[in-house]
């Protein structure tokens, strides 16, 4: 079945983990490729953004989404197939600000296109597991596994390349910047700018392969810093709860609907950004940025490219619709309502019926989160079930 809920699209974020402060912190940057000079290309699926590689694990297929935001993390169900050494139980906290307590295994005889990592330190989720179960996947690659390699995300192919000769992907250096990775997992993070006519600030963000979105905007820089300054315009803001992470769906909080007027990725101009605040740890770039150049992470050299497929600046203007759905209870429901004007009609936790003549109460929650499929008309017909009543209503809204 097709889905065309439109940029309303469910708002899911994988395990942008991060072990939290401590005096005896435990890092994943241990283990590592088998092979010395490797050069490997494997093919990728893009399933909503996410890249999802088949790999071995004691010569078994297995499927994961590549997570430059996450640790490397399996599933209860692999962990219980697999059996391996428990080798650390670390507090985390996910994209969302909620803390737990996971436990740690270390992967042996873990095979990437023609490469094999032992040794590598895995996160075992648990909980909420919809991410995994509607894409799919065993679990995630995260960048402890990738920490020693160049890897290239190329969108026009759909090939992920893994090499300890990032010489070989003939990449130039115009195209670049320079990249820090964290200690605890090597978490790559880059700078970017933000233009609004005269006034120029920057960003220094995570760049996260396993979300969805193209700029996330921390919760607290902004209020910190730029909310201070006349650099990004004031579009709405709401309270509630719409992303989903490890530890399920988010607090509700406090949430900003803004625009960039410009953002510039290795001198590269995105026109027109609509950003929505987080209050994950930092700022980031998702994979939506695979969609406009070949980006390549050098753990290696700590260089982060992106060569554009085109030189034009790419204008990313969009229309926002006056609410955010979520996932809740295996139901479809309004998150967070931007527009003020719909107080008291759309509500938090409504369930939605129908949008734009597609129906969704009974619809498989994971055929929604997983479609590609968005509305393309300004106005729509929004059916809903009053979260406290029960009754059903019905409005006209528009974008």
């Amino acid at each position: 079945m097709k889905h065309v809920l439109p940029k309303i699209c469910l708002i899911v974020f994988l395990l942008g983990s991060f072990a939290i402060n401590a005096q005896n912190i435990f890092s994943a940057n241990l283990g590592g490729a088998v092979q010395q000079k490797y050069f490997t290309t494997i093919p990728y699926k893009e399933v909503k953004s996410k890249v999802i590689v088949e790999c071995f694990i004691n010569n078994k297929p297995y499927k994961f989404i590549v997570d430059t935001g996450a640790a490397t993390t399996i599933t209860p169900a692999l962990y219980k197939e697999l059996n391996p050494e428990i080798i650390n139980r670390v507090p985390v906290s996910d994209q969302s600000g909620k803390i737990d307590s996971l436990q740690i295994v270390s992967l042996q005889n873990f095979k990437l296109g023609d490469v094999t990592f032992n040794g590598i330190p895995a996160m075992v989720i648990k909980g909420e597991q919809m991410v995994f179960d509607c894409f799919k996947v065993d679990g995630l690659i995260g960048s402890n596994m990738l920490r020693n390699s160049a890897v290239q995300f190329n969108s026009q192919t759909h090939m992920l390349t893994i090499t300890d000769l990032p010489k070989q992907l003939d990449l130039k250096n115009k195209f670049s910047q320079k990249m820090v990775t964290d200690p605890v997992q090597s978490n790559p993070f880059i700078t970017i700018k933000i233009i609004n006519g005269k006034t120029t600030g920057t960003d220094q963000l995570l760049f996260d392969s396993g979300m969805d979105s193209f700029y996330d905007l921390s919760y607290k820089g902004f209020k910190e810093v730029f909310a201070t300054i006349s650099l990004l315009k004031f579009e709405a803001q709401a309270i509630g709860s719409y992303s989903l992470g490890m530890h399920g769906l988010s607090e509700e909080e406090e949430s900003y609907r803004l625009l960039a007027p410009q953002i510039e990725i290795n001198d590269y101009a995105f026109n027109n950004v609509t950003t929505v605040t987080t209050h994950g740890n930092s700022s980031r770039i998702g994979a939506n940025l695979f969609k406009y150049g070949i980006v390549t992470v050098d753990y290696i050299n700590k260089k982060f490219y992106f060569e554009p497929f085109k030189k034009e600046a790419t204008d990313l203007a969009e229309k926002s619709w006056p609410f955010i759905p979520t996932a809740k209870d295996g139901k479809v429901v309004v998150g967070l309502v931007w527009d003020k004007a719909w107080a008291g009609k759309i509500n938090q936790d409504d369930i939605i019926v129908s949008f734009d003549g597609k129906t969704y109460e009974n619809t498989d929650v994971c055929e929604v989160m997983t479609s590609n499929h968005k509305s393309q008309n300004n106005k729509a017909t929004l059916v809903l079930k009053d979260a406290k009543t029960g009754s059903v209503k019905q409005y006209e809204i528009a974008r």
